[in-house]
């Protein structure tokens, strides 16, 4: 927003000798001062209890800035003349009309309304009596509708919990609209943190690598060397959490996943960072117990102002997830600390490997690429990339190749955060300030934490000063990627076919000893190519399988599996479990879990869906049958899926259910892309289908993995899919969920027309029967022609 630099404007300060003001506050506006992009007609009014006059308070000025910013004495000099000086108390009403006639006096001068920006650089306590008076005193109505604005900047923190958050907001919104109030969290001011928006949607080497399929962790952590030094009673009311967690480390996390703004328009921003803060995944009691930590470091209670037997923490660890389909299941992890080891902000994200690297056991076996942002002290952004050494052996090695923010500029190129927040400001632009919305939601992730730690929960541990707690919950997961081996785990698996080979493959890249089985011999010897153990008969498979109980995982066609579990169960011993992987009618499941069970095996049926590139880089799956064996093998389901993308359905046949539904689901909206496409191909314009599929794809209502799958077989096969078949096969899902739909009497037009259509479709081919059989063929590698 472009700054009205002819406009008067009077910015007066509540707390203009404190620390904040003399640190930050007063060299911003002296540095802004010095590059004259200040109106020319601007005046501060600094609001104190110091009997000073005006003269006597720029002297303070003066030396301020010489000693905070840098300033030579003819530069403070001149700068501090546009200082005047209010004696007062906040709780003092008459302070309050000699300053609106100090503001008035200014008016007058200056022959215009000045714009009038209240900044309280003092403690939150003060918030409301300030407001009050300054309403009171009619010094913040405004001259006309047309000039003359009325703003004011308040510091975090923004209350101390929910409630007094939306206290406070109610307060200031009786006398300020929202346009009016500036929320300043400091750090959404720093060069860093506002280019994080830039660095994730301008550059399209992360973006499509910024979700749960490729994140391992996002990792962010503010930590101070610094105790809390003259801080004592502040400190000691709100603790580690209160004074960072709920702004600093929230706002930075919204902004490293906050879905893309398009527009850079305050409103939106803000809105994008309140609406992916809104989907923290709140914690109860048990939760807080297990994925937090807090610690106070020694020597904390000996602080002037603090309580003697004070459980305020000054450091804190969070594990926390978004409930977003792009960042379900990405463990997110919040930590920081005073009196710490070092200085340091940085946001961590590793990313992981679908599989373990493809390079030689003399690499390392498992790699994986780390972006490490910092913000300070050094502002730098590196990126992990694996090279190889030179030299005869292919040996590689961790390289950083990082981007220097300070060194690729010039100094004077760079607005300090107080400087940037404060032009804002006078300018009317919020994006940078937070917004009621961030204010409250922010509050109700952090007040699950705090009500649980005001009972003690978990135990306050203890750490040195100036160092890292060495706390065992707080030890963050290993380096290595999420698919990592991390323990002996062995299985039987039955089916080598495309999935059944993907799955097996995955498995062995997280530590599984695999003992595979197929009907063909030509499968078993891929499988030991790729590390399974070879089993060329049943009775070997299940002879070869050294953990009791037994695992087995079958993934063969629906037809198969009453063949294969009647041979199996011969084999095997109570207490063995087997788990039908494949498409299976639900009522077979149902069936064949209670032949399992009266033979003393134990059964479970699961969906698996996501086709063959699921099964190698991480599957859906929909679990059914007892939940205590579900538990028990819920490593395995989290293993052979993409992050978060498995679930426990139900009873006995659930998993199958769901997935023959979601199958039903699939025939409809196949059918709905064939046939809406076979008219963009067929219509009046000379079209390019497979650009349609990717502008479709595009943030459009339909954007979807089938739409992209198209897409790629219109630029395999062109336009008119010349090499694909319109006859549509289909194997018995479409109409299970057809026949259940009926018996339990719910019409089903669209699945049922689907599902009539692949039938006809053998004696009548169509363009929109090529577009089906294309995406079978993408997603299932089904036969195309």
């Amino acid at each position: 927003m472009p700054l009205p630099k002819q406009f008067p404007t009077i910015f007066v300060i509540f707390g203009t000798i404190g620390s904040l003001s003399r640190k930050k506050l007063i060299p911003a506006i002296f540095y802004l001062h010095k590059k004259k992009l200040l109106p020319p007609l601007f005046g501060v009014v600094g609001f104190a209890r110091r009997p000073w006059t005006h003269k006597e308070y720029q002297k303070v000025i003066a030396d301020m800035v010489q000693k905070e910013a840098g300033a030579s004495l003819s530069e403070a000099q001149e700068f501090s003349r546009v200082f005047s000086f209010q004696r007062g108390n906040f709780e003092d009403a008459s302070s309050y009309t000699e300053l609106a006639a100090l503001v008035g006096f200014c008016d007058k001068e200056w022959k215009t309304c000045a714009n009038k920006l209240f900044y309280l650089a003092c403690p939150p306590e003060y918030y409301e009596i300030i407001c009050k008076s300054l309403a009171a005193s009619h010094v913040i109505d405004p001259c006309s509708p047309k000039e003359g604005w009325t703003r004011v900047v308040i510091e975090k923190p923004f209350g101390r919990d929910l409630k007094s958050a939306e206290k406070l907001d109610t307060f200031l919104g009786s006398l300020f609209r929202e346009e009016q109030i500036y929320r300043m969290d400091h750090y959404l001011g720093k060069e860093t943190v506002q280019n994080i928006l830039a660095f994730r949607f301008t550059n399209s080497l992360f973006t499509p690598a910024w979700n749960k399929e490729n994140i391992d962790s996002m990792t962010i952590q503010l930590f101070e060397k610094e105790g809390i030094v003259e801080r004592g009673a502040y400190y000691d009311s709100v603790g580690a959490l209160r004074d960072v967690g709920q702004n600093h480390l929230l706002q930075l996390l919204a902004l490293f996943t906050m879905d893309n703004p398009l527009i850079f328009d305050a409103q939106t921003i803000r809105m994008k960072r309140a609406e992916i803060l809104q989907t923290l995944k709140p914690f109860d009691a048990q939760g807080v117990v297990k994925n937090t930590v807090r610690a106070q470091y020694r020597g904390y209670t000996q602080v002037a102002d603090v309580a003697k037997n004070s459980h305020t923490e000054t450091y804190f660890r969070i594990k926390t997830e978004l409930q977003t389909d792009t960042f379900a299941g990405v463990p997110l992890y919040l930590e920081s600390g005073k009196a710490m080891h070092e200085d340091f902000v940085q946001v961590t994200v590793e990313f992981k490997h679908p599989l373990s690297c493809m390079c030689p056991k003399e690499g390392g076996g498992h790699v994986h690429n780390v972006l490490r942002y910092h913000i300070q002290p050094h502002e730098r952004i590196a990126a992990s990339f694996w090279v190889k050494r030179p030299g005869q052996k292919m040996v590689v090695e961790e390289k950083d190749f990082s981007f220097d923010y300070r060194a690729s500029y010039e100094p004077h190129e760079f607005v300090e955060a107080y400087e940037k927040l404060l032009l804002d400001a006078i300018a009317g632009n919020q994006t940078l300030f937070v917004s009621t919305s961030e204010v409250r939601t922010s509050w109700r992730f952090i007040d699950s934490i705090t009500r649980v730690w005001e009972k003690g929960k978990p135990v306050l541990a203890v750490y040195d000063a100036h160092t890292r707690p060495k706390i065992p919950e707080a030890k963050k997961r290993s380096t290595l990627p999420s698919m990592a081996p991390k323990k002996v785990k062995e299985i039987g698996y039955i089916g080598l076919g495309k999935m059944g080979m993907n799955m097996a493959t995955r498995l062995m890249s997280l530590g599984w000893r695999v003992v595979g089985y197929n009907r063909t011999s030509d499968k078993i010897d891929e499988a030991q190519e790729r590390g399974a153990i070879g089993a060329y008969t049943l009775h070997d498979l299940a002879g070869l399988l050294n953990m009791k109980p037994r695992l087995i995982f079958l993934m063969v066609p629906h037809t198969a599996v009453d063949g294969v579990l009647k041979e199996l169960l011969a084999l095997l011993s109570r207490g063995d479990v087997v788990i039908d992987g494949g498409n299976s009618y639900f009522k077979d499941s149902v069936q064949r879990g209670t032949l399992c069970e009266k033979r003393g095996i134990h059964f479970l049926d699961a969906g698996v869906s996501g086709g063959p590139s699921g099964a190698f880089s991480g599957a859906c799956v929909m679990v059914g049958g007892d939940k205590k064996l579900f538990k028990k093998y819920e490593h395995l389901f989290e293993d052979i899926s993409a992050p978060g993308a498995y679930a426990y359905m139900g009873a006995p046949g659930a998993g199958h259910f769901v997935k023959m539904v979601h199958n039903g689901i699939e025939y409809g909206m196949m059918q709905a892309l064939g046939e809406g496409f076979d008219v963009l191909q067929h219509g009046p314009y000379a079209l390019d289908v497979a650009r349609i599929a990717d502008i479709y794809n595009r943030r459009s209502v339909i954007e979807s993995r089938l739409v992209a799958w198209l897409k790629r077989a219109y630029e395999k096969y062109g336009s008119e899919l010349t090499e694909i078949s319109g006859k549509v096969d289909h194997s018995g899902e479409g109409q299970w969920t057809v026949k259940t739909a009926n018996e339990l009497g719910i019409p089903v037009p669209i699945i049922q027309g689907a599902l009539q259509f692949r039938v006809r479709s053998h004696k009548k081919p169509s363009y929109t029967g090529k577009v089906v059989s294309a995406l079978r063929n993408q997603f299932g590698g089904h036969e195309v022609k």
